[in-house]
């Protein structure tokens, strides 16, 4: 499954998008709101920056913000930068040689559940789940 810096970096991309999307924010603000290390979210935003999803400044009024308009940014985008893909090609159970020609025990059952996961990352922006917090307040970070 996604790993645990991912699911931080969603996080901290939705915050971004839902509360900063044209000002920089800074790190400690987003680790103090979504209650995470800020070295740890520190790293995980620098990958985002070197990944073209977000801009950096400098200084005493320095942080992060959207490199490009929230509706431009898909999940999936985030999870290519943060894990990488393989999560959408390899074996759950982590078997090397699993395939449709020599199958796990639960390939073909994966198989759909991976591909619409896959597609709904690919079909969500920020600006999509933005939107659904916006309507439905019990959503949180």
């Amino acid at each position: 499954m996604l790993s645990t810096a991912c699911k931080d970096a969603i996080r901290a991309m939705i915050y971004i998008a839902k509360n900063h999307r044209d000002d920089y924010i800074s790190i400690n603000e987003i680790a103090k709101e979504l209650n995470l290390s800020f070295y740890f979210l520190s790293k995980i935003l620098q990958k985002l920056v070197k990944g073209e999803l977000l801009k950096s400044y400098r200084g005493p009024n320095g942080g992060v913000k959207l490199a490009k308009p929230a509706e431009e940014i898909r999940i999936i985008d985030i999870i290519e930068i943060i894990d990488g893909t393989k999560f959408f090609s390899e074996c759950i159970l982590g078997l090397e040689k699993c395939s449709d020609d020599n199958p796990c025990p639960i390939h073909y059952m994966w198989a759909d559940k991976r591909d619409e996961i896959q597609k709904m990352f690919e079909n969500t922006t920020l600006k999509d789940i933005v939107e659904d917090i916006n309507k439905l307040q019990c959503i949180k970070l």
